[in-house]
């Protein structure tokens, strides 16, 4: 599994020895120098790079700037804007950019598909709909409102994660998982989930922030994973001094290698 760590500006150059590709906000390319350069010296450097749409940081882009973007870095995918927790705008989402802008995709980009709904049926139909449009690359979101009410029983981060391997479970389970599809995880709530996926040698990557945030807060996983989730987003530390943090985050890394090993 391919771990994709974004990073805040003061630990992109440690970019290449603690990740296996590059997780790309796009509005982040605009408001940094820093950030915009080291995206066009991944590509350069021929490593693997996935863009972001932005829903997650809360930022609505125009298709005319996500060209821009994709134009400039080049990224192997890009996720397709997809809509929370909504199947049907998602999937109006996926058939237009599969019909209407894949064919103007800069040579060597593909595009990547978000499984969204408001229940796990929403999620498998989903999921099966993409691989009827030809998506062969498709991820799992981390924090689904179906997560839930599938497991209201537990606080929001457990449920999320447990319904995150229920999903893929039942997908498995009823035969519908097509493996030769890249899959991707976007995002985590809680970082001890990876270690469900051992041997699911066709999940392909995860990105995540996580260890480096909780870092940041000077905590450290343990081996059973932690129990709560910073607010901050990655953003948030752009303009910090962690030096006196790095001992944290590097453990954390190492132990987030450890996990999805």
């Amino acid at each position: 599994m391919k771990i994709f760590h974004e990073l805040p500006l003061a630990l992109m150059h440690y970019g290449y020895e603690w990740t296996d590709g590059d997780y790309c906000l796009p509005h982040l390319i605009d408001k940094y120098d820093q950030y915009r350069i080291f995206f066009q010296k991944a590509r350069l450097n021929k490593r693997f790079i996935i863009m972001d749409n932005g829903l997650f940081e809360g930022v609505t882009h125009t298709i005319e700037d996500l060209f821009d973007k994709i134009n400039l870095v080049r990224p192997n995918v890009f996720i397709v804007p997809d809509a929370w927790n909504d199947h049907a705008l998602t999937l109006v989402n996926a058939k237009s950019w599969m019909i209407n802008y894949k064919p103007n995709l800069p040579e060597g980009v593909d595009l990547m598909a978000v499984c969204q709904g408001k229940t796990i049926a929403d999620l498998i139909s989903t999921y099966q709909i993409l691989v009827d449009l030809g998506y062969k690359h498709i991820a799992f979101n981390h924090s689904s409102i179906a997560y839930k009410d599938k497991y209201p029983e537990h606080s929001p981060l457990f449920a999320q994660m447990y319904g995150r391997i229920e999903l893929i479970r039942l997908l498995m389970e009823r035969d519908i998982i097509r493996k030769d599809i890249y899959h991707h995880l976007l995002g985590c709530s809680l970082p001890q989930e990876i270690i469900a996926y051992s041997g699911f040698d066709w999940i392909k990557s995860v990105d995540t922030s996580n260890p480096i945030i909780v870092g940041y807060k000077g905590e450290r996983y343990t081996d059973s994973g932690i129990n709560f989730k910073p607010t901050e987003k990655i953003e948030d530390l752009f303009d910090k001094d962690l030096e006196d943090k790095m001992e944290d985050i590097i453990f954390n890394v190492q132990k987030f290698r450890q996990y999805a090993k």
